[in-house]
């Protein structure tokens, strides 16, 4: 069975409660590709759900040093990735011991899976935040593989820990000044004035009747806005309030100018750094608009540069929110971000991973469900598919438009799986609530001839 297809089938089984089942399928995924994203993840909360499930023997602690003496004599004589399958052994009982993990990290990093050793030293540091030698070793790791911000929180972590240890905190303050922008790989506003410009945006938006009051109103707010921030050059919210005004009149290249500065001056300010990414993402789009035009009428030019920008924006879009989770990792609405993210990249495993953590959350459960049934289907896993816009409906019965979406989707699933009748039934009850919807009209009269 392939690859993907067993960790599909181990997230269903991690569903359904029969963890014994999904941490064998994790296994043989990790035993046929190591570096397979999230598996390790998807094991550990596995492991720790069925030991909560099951619950720990009196007798567990007992075999705790035996037990450790004898994986660590067969880890003596194993090759790192031989290495890594022994202190998974030993977790699969014990998927909370530090001891295990630091190991499993160690050998991960050995055997060049980086993204592996992460996971596990992060996974470690939850049982045991003030290790020194796991926030130095995690540090060096994210900062090899380029991700010099969230190197820097574990960096400055260990500097408060060794507050006077004056090369580490030189070493937090070089980092924070040369690398703090640079993670996140913004695009300076220069970059896209030959895609998108500010004077013809405003007027556009003028012209098309968008903004609720005249412009002369709104440059008016401006200029006020300005002086405001100039009386207070401190203050956050000051700040943000005039990127929203250059936003909203056109001058989004003004906005990403602004914020980037003050960023620069306040790195560890979320909100900042949240807004700049907001405007960064919203000058993608913007440049995408002025694209659409010239390539929807069959300009070669245009739908290339159409097409780098999307993959520009969806690429920039996984950094984003991907370092937004890392600083709120338990965000569920940041996981649906993230997810859809890694959907509009194709990036279905990833998109699937994420929903599955958003779908926790009632808030959220009807949308994550929605797009992880769009994920199993693209993948033709439809009997998951299936599952998943079954549960999306019974959180949104209504047949509102989004209600008709999911039975639309539900019904083409059924289609795909070659089942015409009940695709039909699900049609027609759209049909009879609103027969102008997408192509279900059509639908009606094909699958019923």
């Amino acid at each position: 069975m392939a690859v993907d297809d067993l960790y599909s089938k181990a997230c269903d089984a991690v569903e359904r409660g029969r963890f014994d089942y999904a941490i064998r399928l994790i296994r043989e995924v990790l035993r046929q590709q190591p570096d397979y994203p999230d598996a390790r993840i998807v094991l550990r909360g596995a492991e720790r759900r069925q030991l909560e499930q099951k619950g720990r023997s009196p007798l567990a602690l007992l075999g705790v040093l035996p037990r450790r003496l004898v994986t660590t004599a067969q880890a003596l004589v194993a090759g790192p990735r031989k290495k890594l399958e022994v202190y998974e052994d030993y977790l699969e009982r014990r998927p909370n011991s530090f001891w295990a993990l630091s190991k499993a990290g160690d050998a991960a990093r050995k055997a060049g899976l980086n993204s592996q050793a992460v996971q596990m030293y992060k996974d470690g540091l939850t049982f045991k935040p003030k290790s020194k030698r796991t926030l130095r070793v995690l540090s060096d790791l994210l900062r090899q593989t380029g991700q010099s911000q969230e190197a820097l929180r574990y960096l400055t972590r260990l500097a408060d820990l060794q507050p006077a240890d004056g090369d580490l905190q030189r070493e937090v303050r070089d980092l924070t000044a040369s690398d703090h922008i640079a993670a996140h790989e913004m695009e300076t506003a220069t970059s896209f004035m030959d895609l998108v410009r500010d004077k013809d945006e405003a007027a556009r938006l003028e012209a098309d009747g968008r903004m609720a009051v005249s412009m002369d109103d709104l440059r008016k707010e401006v200029t006020e806005a300005e002086s405001r921030l100039a009386e207070a050059p401190d203050n956050v919210n000051r700040m943000l309030d005039l990127a929203k005004l250059y936003v909203d009149t056109g001058q989004s290249a003004k906005a990403h100018k602004l914020l980037r500065e003050k960023h620069q001056q306040m790195p560890d300010n979320y909100e900042m750094r949240e807004a700049l990414g907001d405007v960064q993402l919203h000058m993608f789009r913007e440049a995408e608009a002025k694209q659409r035009t010239g390539a929807d009428s069959g300009d070669a030019e245009a739908k290339q540069k159409l097409e780098e920008l999307q993959k520009r924006r969806t690429e920039f879009g996984i950094r984003e929110y991907g370092w937004r989770v890392s600083q709120h990792p338990t965000d569920r609405e940041l996981r649906l971000d993230l997810g859809n993210a890694y959907f509009e990249a194709g990036q279905y495993n990833d998109a699937i991973s994420a929903f599955q953590n958003a779908v926790q959350d009632a808030r959220y459960e009807q949308e994550s469900s929605k797009m992880l049934g769009v994920c199993f289907s693209r993948k033709g896993q439809t009997d998951l598919a299936l599952e998943q816009f079954e549960r999306a409906i019974q959180r949104h019965p209504e047949m509102d438009d989004e209600g008709k979406d999911l039975y639309y989707l539900k019904a083409a699933t059924y289609e795909q799986m070659d089942n015409a009748a009940e695709a039909l039934a699900l049609y027609k009850k759209i049909y009879s609530q609103d027969i102008g919807f997408r192509d279900v009209a059509q639908k009606v009269e094909t699958l019923g001839a």
